[in-house]
């Protein structure tokens, strides 16, 4: 089974090409200046990445989705840089959150989308309001289906080009090799086969690993593939752990391992049973194109276990037959209105 969606050399590549300046502009000006990042379904993660990225370089961020994005003050809104994360710029909720921002701050906030056709809504309040920050690079192609793969690598190819202008991204035209490694704790290797067996997944990382964890558990929940706990290698050590002990014959540990995360990895291998199903994602990178090399690899492992369990993430079974359209119709922006945002005296 593969995706409908280009390679990652199709998506890559136009990328490298992208002018990024104006970008890096917005965000490395004033770097102290705090961030809110926000972005719905498949670019809630990117919204961590480029929190992450920005608070690397000295400044404070925070990425929320758009529903939480409303519980901030104006006064909080107006002191901050705004980006607004969303492919097309269509959708009610990002919608929702580029009114409000340009009403409070319109030059400090900023949206990248990867369309500038007629439905992108956001893109038309930027232009109507005159705002600056409209950030539009040509990437056609992502095709993202029910689940969103692509668009989640252009993200975090396009800030890792931002955030590490020297990278080289033809390393990250395709696949490598052996992405991950499937195996018992006591080195075992396993089969694809072996995947049908798991029944949820505990994604453990560090700090480049966290808004691939983020991608991740989105991807496995929205495919129907299996449950998923995020947490960092050392909250999983305050008890999370015991999630394994009670089912370690259907959980599998992801563990997101970037040269950081080496050694307190391999102490957690040492406390979990010889029989704990891993998976183990490794980078030998330690700048941000960390985070787009454990995406892909991320990619890669999560499109073998599907194909080995039948999960078609492109378009997922729904045996429930919950109409794919009411949820995301549900109106929320006159609630936001009727309720404001979250106000201390």
């Amino acid at each position: 089974m593969k995706y409908s969606f280009e390679t990652p050399s199709g998506i890559v590549s136009q990328v490298g090409t992208a002018d990024v300046t104006a970008l890096r502009q917005f965000l490395f000006s004033n770097p102290s200046q705090p961030l809110v990042a926000t972005g719905s379904g498949g670019c809630e993660s990117s919204g961590d990445f480029l929190a992450l990225l920005y608070g690397a370089r000295g400044g404070m961020a925070q990425a929320v989705t758009p529903y939480t994005f409303n519980s901030f003050s104006d006064n909080a809104l107006r002191t901050a840089k705004i980006v607004l994360l969303s492919k097309g710029g269509h959708n009610n909720d990002i919608i929702a959150a580029t009114r409000r921002s340009l009403e409070v701050n319109p030059d400090g906030t900023a949206c990248v989308n990867f369309s500038d056709s007629d439905r992108n809504e956001a893109l038309k309040l930027f232009r109507k309001a005159g705002a600056p920050n409209a950030f539009v690079p040509s990437v056609h192609g992502t095709h993202d289906g029910f689940v969103s793969v692509g668009t989640s690598i252009a993200y975090f190819a396009l800030l890792t080009k931002v955030f590490q202008p020297e990278v080289n991204l033809g390393k990250y035209m395709e696949a490598p090799e052996k992405p991950f490694t499937f195996c018992l704790n006591d080195g075992t290797l396993l089969s694809p086969d072996d995947f049908k067996s798991v029944r949820s997944y505990v994604l453990l990382h560090g700090s480049w690993g966290r808004p691939v964890a983020v991608n991740l558990e989105g991807k496995m929940v929205e495919s129907g593939l299996a449950p998923a706990i995020v947490c960092d290698y050392r909250n999983h050590c305050h008890g999370r752990f015991i999630w394994e002990s009670n089912h370690l014959d259907d959980t599998a540990v992801v563990m997101f391992i970037s040269p950081r995360e080496r050694d307190i990895a391999e102490r957690t291998r040492k406390y979990l049973p010889a029989s704990t199903k891993l998976v183990l994602i490794e980078t030998a990178e330690d700048a941000p194109e960390a985070s787009l090399d454990l995406l892909v690899r991320a990619t890669e492992f999560f499109q073998a276990a599907c194909a080995a369990t039948g999960v078609d993430p492109v378009s997922p079974a729904n045996p429930g037959r919950i109409d794919k359209r009411v949820p995301i119709s549900i109106p929320f922006v006159a609630e936001m209105r009727r309720n404001g945002p979250l106000t201390l005296g």
